[in-house]
């Protein structure tokens, strides 16, 4: 089939339900998922949908027990072309979005958004900055012993430190917090300037309209 098309696999063991959002064209709906129109994946399946041509959204997994997932926007306004990055403001889960074709972007550069395995990611960062954000632990929570940690959360409150944990320490391939935004103007060397450019770097582009997103 012509025009663009977007491939989910999911890994788990249960039916996941993904909510879309849609700024523009269409996406085949069939259920409702997160108080909006959304899609149910079967377990260990791979599912293809075809949205409109020129779609532009978002598709996030609220299947996951105490907040929404990774918001994975996608946008194939460009013919020939998919503009995409991972969205971790509001939630995190297990979940990456690429080309199907696993080829790198036009600037050379890795081309995978999202993370498969956050926790391990964070884990390895906590081994060498949690006295610097032991404080949180609704968002880092550790073990009994504090050696590593035992789940990681993300929402629209969480302070500047853990944000930062996640996208500069971490380095989760995701945006934390918007980047670039016309009008507002954040000091240069602070931590609200580097999570801005660090954002504006996980907006990435390849050159096919066949995606992939994969639910771990």
């Amino acid at each position: 089939m012509a025009g663009p098309v977007l491939t989910i696999h999911n890994t788990r063991t249960r039916t996941i339900c993904l909510k879309v959002e849609t700024s523009s064209g269409s996406f085949p709906t069939t259920t409702v998922c997160g108080g909006a129109p959304g899609i149910n994946v079967p377990p260990m399946k791979t599912s293809a949908f075809y949205p409109s041509a020129k779609w532009n959204g978002a598709i996030s997994d609220f299947t996951t027990a105490r907040s929404p997932g990774t918001r994975l926007e996608i946008n194939f306004s460009e013919p020939g072309r998919t503009w995409y990055n991972a969205d971790m403001e509001f939630g995190i889960s297990s979940a990456t979005l690429g080309p199907t074709d696993h080829r790198k972007q036009s600037n050379g550069r890795a081309s995978l958004a999202g993370e498969q395995d956050p926790l391990a990611k964070a884990n390895a960062a906590w081994a060498v900055e949690k006295n610097r954000v032991s404080g949180f632990p609704k968002y880092l929570t550790p073990s009994k012993d504090g050696k590593r940690l035992v789940n990681v959360y993300m929402d629209k409150n969480a302070p500047r430190a853990v944000q930062s944990f996640f996208q500069l320490t971490a380095g989760f391939q995701a945006y934390l917090m918007p980047g670039s935004v016309a009008g507002v103007q954040r000091q240069k060397g602070s931590v609200e300037k580097m999570l801005e450019v660090a954002a504006d770097q996980k907006a990435w582009k390849v050159d096919t309209q066949a995606m992939r997103i994969t639910i771990f």
